[in-house]
């Protein structure tokens, strides 16, 4: 090894230049860095330190990160495993090496550097209580936006029917229809005329016609509101055994609104904690598409609970990025704590497949979405395409023309997708491809420019990133990682930057900035009873 190599070697561990070596301390130098082969133990390191004025350190420090068969030619990879622990405990290297290098005994030293050891999963008391699954079709009725049109429509179709009952309009819709005008408040009006006005176009009969087919509609319609009160008793139930289980290993952070936003995310969870590496775990963690909070205070109180006790964060990102979420990825960051980002990697041919057997409702909804977030689509498609916006206007009115938003019309679903299969299909491979242009943006912008990837923890200013994984079994691999303790990191020194990147996902998981006047100020009002 070189004097010089050495040298900077030094200014790596301590985190400052090295300064007026004396000559004679240079030729002592390079007379004992000669040999790679050299062993090497704590006091000669200390002497070698003290040769270009540098403080020394402990024998646990040299023994963590040197170890006792230590020689000459291993300084620098004993000194990068030091900057690995630095950045992950400290995220700054004057810091670490002062606070680690005077530690006397090994017992205060592991306590400092907060060595932790794996959770011994196996031997962990399992669980008294567990929650009670909630089928991936029933889902969706843990919302509180999805599931109001079932609500909603029981109360209308009630409310017509008491209108009804009370005298006979014969074919008099006027009559019926000024009624149902000053019995109901005005923020209904539009519902109620918009469910008239459906019936009607469909081919009429009068209000007895109407009564009629209220009547034949309210059964189906109270079955879904018993379904709805069934799911979320049961939702409430796990909300409970949520709240009394002693640990708590992952949550899941994620924004959902469309009722195929909540059975994507149980497809989600259900392979990925039924992966091999997960599974065998035993994990205890928080599913919301298994749980249900009636006040929205209480269900922001719950998840603030989950968010502190949880080990990690797993953040699903879906169509739209929300207050909500990216709350949770802050407030876990902030804490210290490790988020997985997964965003699905699309296959356009297979997706295409999953697309076409969705109602034309949700492949409706998929258009909307990717023509908002898709610039490139948007300027792909003209006035002059004429087929697409055929599809598109057909897919309009059929929504327009629903009576019952909660109730599916089998028959008319089936017609309409057999009228338009080819439009359908065709329609559903443009979704797809354009569901991987919007993923893979935003799995590049959480990669390399979100304002959100890098948050400090606010206790220690130690500033940690956001891990990207793209596929499932990634996924359970890193949070097994991530749990177990094993991550495995590489460190890249840049021109203005240190980083520490995690193997599995190639992210950046902490930073160094070698930006002086930002280092000093910073960490003078982070640590500033601590450093001199």
């Amino acid at each position: 090894m070189l004097v010089q190599e050495f040298k900077d070697a030094v200014e790596k561990l301590t985190g400052t230049p090295v300064k007026d070596v004396q000559p004679t301390d240079e030729e002592c130098l390079r007379a004992i860095l000669t040999d790679d082969q050299r062993p090497m133990d704590c006091s000669q390191f200390n002497e070698l330190l003290l040769l270009v004025n540098k403080d020394r350190i402990g024998r646990p420090f040299f023994d963590h990160f040197f170890g006792k068969s230590c020689k000459v030619g291993n300084i620098p990879e004993s000194i990068e495993r030091f900057q690995k622990a630095a950045l992950l405990r400290y995220g700054n290297f004057i810091y670490a090496f002062r606070t680690l290098a005077r530690r006397k005994s090994f017992e205060d030293f592991h306590r400092e550097l907060q060595v932790k050891k794996p959770t011994d999963f196996a031997a962990r008391a399992r669980r008294l209580t567990g929650v009670q699954p909630i089928d991936r079709e029933d889902t969706p009725l843990v919302g509180y936006l999805s599931p109001s049109e079932i609500i909603k429509d029981v109360e209308l179709c009630r409310f017509f029917l008491n209108v009804l009952n009370a005298r006979d309009y014969g074919d008099r819709w006027e009559e019926f229809q000024e009624d149902v005008k000053q019995q109901s408040a005005a923020d209904e009006q539009q519902s109620l005329d918009s469910i008239v006005d459906n019936f009607r176009a469909h081919g009429d009969g009068g209000p007895k016609a109407f009564k009629s087919f209220l009547e034949a509609s309210l059964k189906g319609l109270e079955e879904n509101d018993a379904r709805l009160s069934r799911v979320r008793a049961t939702a409430r139930m796990n909300q409970d055994v949520y709240l009394t289980w002693d640990h708590m290993d992952v949550y899941f952070a994620t924004s959902m609104r469309k009722a195929w936003e909540y059975q994507d995310l149980f497809d989600f969870i259900s392979r990925l904690m039924g992966s091999q590496e997960i599974a065998a775990l035993d994990l205890r963690y928080f599913d919301p598409t298994q749980c249900y909070m009636k006040n929205r205070v209480d269900k922001g109180l719950v998840e603030s609970l989950m968010l502190k006790r949880a080990e990690c964060t797993v953040y699903s990102v879906q169509d739209t990025d929300t207050l909500g979420k990216d709350s949770e990825l802050a407030a876990t960051l902030a804490q210290g704590k490790t988020v997985i980002a997964y965003v699905p990697k699309i296959e356009p041919v297979q997706r295409a497949a999953i697309l076409v057997k969705a109602d034309p409702l949700t492949i409706f909804e998929r258009l909307k979405f990717v023509l908002y977030a898709d610039e490139r689509l948007s300027r792909e498609l003209s006035d002059e395409d004429y087929e697409f916006l055929k599809i598109f206007q057909g897919l309009d009115d059929y929504v327009q023309s629903c009576i019952w938003l909660s109730l599916p019309e089998i028959g008319r679903i089936t017609k309409f997708r057999e009228a338009c299969r080819v439009e359908i299909e065709r329609l559903c491979r443009i979704i797809a491809d354009s569901e991987r242009r919007i993923y893979d943006k935003r799995a590049r912008t959480l990669i390399e420019t979100h304002p959100l990837a890098i948050q400090i923890n606010l206790q220690t200013g130690v500033a940690n990133g956001v891990l990207v994984v793209r596929t499932i079994p990634e996924c359970a691999k890193l949070l097994a990682a991530v749990l177990n303790g094993s991550m495995e990191f590489r460190l890249e020194e840049k021109p203005d930057m240190w980083y520490l990147r995690e193997q599995i996902s190639g992210c950046v998981y902490r930073v160094v900035t070698k930006n002086r006047k930002l280092t000093n100020c910073f960490w003078n009002f982070y640590l500033r009873d601590e450093i001199n």
